[in-house]
């Protein structure tokens, strides 16, 4: 009996008013709580992935929940992710989550090296503002099953800005665990010196006698630079795969003041890299890729044409979308989409066959992963995408390593997109600074 008479002592000086009060604020709390972890938390994938994969050094792929990722310059969105210093350039970050409420997230930047390795730069000497920026206000689309909130954030902002050049990731954390969900690359660049860019076409290469692009720079410097090979880096990307970037392996300081750099013929670019295309617009009824749409069923689903190896490729379509443009429309809805891949002369490749593109950021997964019909003689698979327009290829995995030309045809006729980079070692941080970069397209 002494335990509740010394309870009743410890709440005698509070009035009735006040132990209401006190009632009520411990069961908001809980409620608050409860649902604060009513809504599943989101788990981010690995960052690790096969030893070629597009994705660069520490990139966290998005948890199943998150959709339809982009970022680019300014409005334009086929643009690369790119902005000059000291510009009002910005960089637009776009993407859904499978939701029908929406919430906050946090942002932050993170500073890398030319190779993408971790930067000692400190944020204090990169970043001016706050060290974390919010995305709120998401709005909800209108389609339902499922149902998705977008979102959009621009950078830099008021809140937020960069001060050093180079390569940069933008990451994206739950606003209430500080979990870390997604992360995507993009470059601060200084404009400075002069770049041009040039290719050869190179044959014999391989056993297919595929046409190989041997890319050139040649490098204009400004008088800051001491000793050009000692300080330049130059790197080539092809098709936007930032973490299949070549660093330049030749160099040539013969002329004063130019900085030549290019890949030996060993290391060049294979010129027929294939992409296939992917039209999920609505209001374009001219989709000669697909064979059925099942809008009754949940969520809708689109049946393509069946692929086939060496014998489909489209002269028509030579500029790819190589991140997607999934559409703008608040109507608009995900589909259930089924490919279908045939391999002549290869029943079962005895490989993982994997369909990727930006609807899953160019990353295997083992949800797209397709599988062999020994009735068909080919290979299912099929992805959650938004309603838009897209780029897609076919993967083998092999000694974890990705193989996206084995299933490529032949002769593909899609254009090529190069990007040249070049970078300084400045030694006051012992960090890569970018200080120029290009892009052109070879067809």
């Amino acid at each position: 009996m002494g335990r509740p008479f010394l309870f009743s002592v410890v709440l005698f000086p509070f009035s009735f008013g006040k132990l209401l009060l006190l009632l009520w604020t411990v069961l908001m709390l809980s409620c608050s709580s409860a649902e604060r972890t009513s809504r599943p938390m989101l788990v981010p994938q690995e960052t690790s992935y096969p030893e070629n994969s597009p994705m660069v050094e520490g990139q966290v792929i998005p948890p199943d929940e998150i959709r339809s990722i982009q970022l680019y310059r300014g409005t334009r969105k086929a643009s690369l992710p790119a902005i000059e210093l000291g510009t009002s350039d910005f960089v637009t970050l776009r993407f859904d989550e499978l939701s029908s409420s929406t919430r906050m997230f946090r942002v932050r930047l993170i500073h890398r090296n030319a190779d993408w390795s971790p930067s000692v730069l400190s944020r204090q000497i990169y970043l001016s503002g706050y060290r974390e920026d919010l995305i709120q206000g998401g709005e909800p689309g209108r389609a339902q099953n499922p149902s998705y909130v977008h979102y959009q954030y621009r950078f830099p902002n008021e809140n937020m800005r960069v001060k050093y050049s180079g390569n940069y990731l933008l990451e994206v954390l739950d606003y209430e665990t500080s979990e870390l969900l997604f992360s995507v690359p993009f470059f601060v660049y200084e404009n400075s010196g002069i770049l041009q860019f040039e290719t050869e076409e190179l044959y014999g290469m391989d056993p297919r006698y595929t046409v190989h692009h041997q890319p050139f720079a040649s490098y204009r410097y400004p008088r800051f630079i001491i000793s050009p090979s000692m300080d330049l880096r130059v790197f080539f990307v092809q098709n936007r795969f930032w973490g299949r970037a070549r660093e330049a392996d030749e160099i040539d300081i013969s002329e004063q003041g130019i900085f030549r750099a290019y890949l030996s013929r060993p290391e060049s670019f294979v010129g027929v890299y294939e992409f296939r295309p992917l039209n999920l617009d609505p209001y374009d009824i001219s989709r000669p890729d697909v064979v059925e749409i099942r809008s009754h069923t949940v969520p809708p689903r689109v049946y393509l044409f069946r692929d086939v190896v060496n014998l489909d490729v489209n002269p028509r379509r030579r500029s790819p979308s190589l991140f997607g443009t999934p559409s703008d429309t608040y109507t608009a809805r995900y589909v259930d989409v089924h490919f279908e891949l045939e391999i002549p002369h290869m029943e079962d490749a005895g490989l993982p066959v994997y369909v990727y593109g930006p609807f899953n950021n160019w990353s295997i997964k083992e949800a797209n992963r397709m599988e062999y019909q020994s009735e068909t003689r080919s290979y299912t698979g099929r992805a959650l995408i938004k309603e838009g327009q897209y780029d897609y290829k076919y993967a083998l995995v092999d000694r974890n390593r990705v193989d996206d030309l084995r299933l490529d045809a032949s002769f593909a006729s899609t254009a090529q997109e190069y990007t040249s980079f070049v970078y300084f070692r400045d030694p006051a941080h012992q960090v890569d600074r970018l200080l120029q970069m290009q892009t052109d397209r070879v067809h």
